[in-house]
C-alpha cells in the first residue's frame, strides 16, 4: 500500500478516535456517562436533638422588696429569714408615733410610683413609633444620630439611635434593647406599687404587711432604709447563657431538669431570655462558681429562665440543678452525611439523589441544624431516596447514571455446617 495512503489513514483513525473522545469526555459533552459510586446511602426519617447542658438554680418567680423608713419607726419584728407568710401576714408592727408618718411616706411614694408609670409607658410608645417609623423609611440617606430619653429623674432611660438605612438591622436592636429595658423599669414599679397599695389598704397602718404569699429571705439596712425581700412561693429555674448561646436558645425551647431530690427528670420550657446582660447579683455569682469553664472572657452574661411543668417543692431556693436546653429538635426529619452535600451557604446547599432512571439529580436541600456529622435537613429529600457521594460529580455538565459495588453477602460457618450433603447436590444437579 502507497505510504502516504497508509499515513492519511492513520491520521484519520486518530482525528477520528481524538474526536469522539472529546464528545464523550469533555465537560461540554451531552452524551451520557455513566459513574461508579461507592458511597450511598438511603435515607430514613428519625427524631434529632441538640442538647445544651446548663447549670442552674432554683429561684423564686418573683422578688418583692418591702421598705420602711428606718429602724426607729419599728417597734418590733414579727418574723425572721427563712420564715413562710402568706399575703396580708404581719412583718413588723410599727411604732404608734411613726404609723401616721410612715402612712404619708407611702402615699407620697405611690405617687411618684404612679408619675414614673406614666412616663415609663410615654417612652415606650415613643420608641416603638420611632421604631416603626425607621423601619418603614427606606428611601432617604440620610444619616444622623438620634438621643432618646425617658424614664423619670431618679431612673432615665436613654438610648442613641442611628437611623442610618445602611444600618437598620443594628438600629433595630438598639430600639429592641432600649424597648427590653423600660420594659424591665415597667414591671419592676408595677411590683413596687402593688407593695405600696397594700400596705395603704390596712386600717390604721400599724404593721407592715407582706404583700404575697411567700418566704422572707433576707431583713437589710440599704442606706438607712430598713427592706425585707420577699420570695414568692412560684419557683422557676435560672440559668445564664453567653454571648454566643444567646443566638441559640429561643423562647418555648423544651427543658429537662434533673436534680438531687427529683425522684425522675422534670419537664420545662424556656420562660423568658434577656436581652439586656445580667447585672452583678448572688444568682450569677453563684452560676459562675458552678460552671468556671463557661468564664473564658464572655463578652456578657444573659439570664435564661425556665418554667417547670410541674412544682418542684422539693427542692429549697438555691438548689443546684443540671438543665438540659433542646435548643434545636426535630421529629420524622431526614438526616444526611454534611460531608456528602455540596456548595453549602449557610443553611442551603446541594444533594446528588439517584433519579428513577439511575441518574445522579442535583437537588436544592434546606438545612435546619447541624448534629454530630450528620445534617437535618428541613426541605429537599424524601424518606427512602437514595443520596450518593461522588467528589467528581461535580465535574459533570449533565446529571451522569449511576452504578453500585456488586453487593456481596458471604455465608457463615454455621450456616454452611446446617446445609447437609443433599442441598449440596440439588444444587450441583439442577
Amino acid at each position: 500500500m502507497n505510504k502516504w495512503v497508509t499515513i492519511g489513514l492513520s491520521i484519520a483513525i486518530a482525528a477520528f478516535l481524538g474526536a469522539n473522545a472529546i464528545l464523550l469526555f469533555s465537560e461540554k459533552s451531552i452524551i451520557p456517562k455513566t459513574l461508579y459510586v461507592h458511597d450511598y446511602e438511603r435515607v430514613a426519617t428519625g427524631t434529632f436533638e441538640e442538647q445544651l447542658p446548663k447549670e442552674s438554680l432554683v429561684a423564686p418567680e418573683l422578688i418583692t422588696t418591702v421598705y420602711v423608713k428606718d429602724e426607729n419607726t419599728v417597734d418590733g419584728w414579727l418574723v425572721k429569714e427563712g420564715d413562710v407568710v402568706q399575703t396580708g401576714t404581719e412583718l413588723a408592727q410599727l411604732n404608734t408615733a411613726s404609723a401616721d408618718e410612715q402612712r404619708a411616706i407611702w402615699e407620697a411614694e405611690r405617687e411618684a410610683l404612679e408619675r414614673q408609670l406614666t412616663d415609663i409607658n410615654s417612652t415606650i410608645s415613643s420608641l416603638e413609633s420611632d421604631r416603626s417609623q425607621a423601619q418603614s423609611d427606606n428611601s432617604s440617606d440620610a444619616n444622623q444620630t438620634d438621643s432618646i430619653i425617658g424614664g423619670t429623674e431618679e431612673q432615665p432611660i436613654e438610648v442613641d439611635i442611628n437611623v442610618d438605612v445602611e444600618v437598620d438591622v443594628q438600629q433595630d436592636g438598639a430600639f429592641a434593647q432600649a424597648i427590653s429595658q423600660a420594659e424591665q423599669e415597667l414591671a419592676e414599679v408595677n411590683r413596687q406599687l402593688v407593695v405600696v397599695d397594700a400596705q395603704l389598704a390596712q386600717e390604721g397602718a400599724t404593721a407592715i404587711i407582706s404583700p404575697v404569699e411567700g418566704v422572707v429571705s433576707e431583713i437589710r439596712d440599704e442606706n438607712g432604709q430598713l427592706a425585707v425581700d420577699l420570695y414568692s412561693s412560684q419557683k422557676v429555674i435560672v440559668t445564664y447563657a453567653t454571648d454566643e448561646q444567646w443566638q441559640d436558645i429561643q423562647a418555648n425551647d423544651r427543658v429537662r431538669i434533673q436534680a438531687d431530690g427529683l425522684e425522675t427528670s422534670v419537664e420545662g420550657v424556656v420562660l423568658s431570655v434577656s436581652q439586656v446582660p445580667a447585672t452583678d447579683s448572688e444568682w450569677l455569682k453563684a452560676y459562675q462558681a458552678l460552671d468556671p469553664k463557661e468564664q473564658a472572657n464572655p463578652l456578657a452574661y444573659y439570664e435564661v429562665r425556665v418554667q417547670p411543668n410541674e412544682p418542684i417543692e422539693t427542692l429549697p431556693f438555691g438548689n443546684n440543678t443540671n438543665s438540659l436546653i433542646l435548643v434545636h429538635e426535630a421529629k420524622d426529619a431526614v438526616s444526611v452525611n454534611s460531608a456528602w452535600l455540596y456548595d453549602r451557604f449557610e443553611q442551603d446547599a446541594i444533594a446528588h439523589i439517584v433519579s428513577a432512571n439511575g441518574f445522579a439529580v442535583k437537588t436544592p436541600v434546606k438545612i435546619a441544624f447541624d448534629w454530630k456529622t450528620r445534617s437535618i435537613l428541613s426541605e429537599g429529600i424524601a424518606a427512602g431516596s437514595v443520596i450518593v457521594y461522588e467528589p467528581s460529580i461535580s465535574d459533570y455538565r449533565y446529571a451522569p447514571a449511576i452504578f453500585f459495588p456488586m453487593p456481596m453477602d458471604l455465608p457463615t460457618m454455621d450456616s454452611v455446617k446446617d446445609a447437609g450433603w443433599k442441598f449440596y447436590m440439588k444444587h450441583l444437579i439442577f
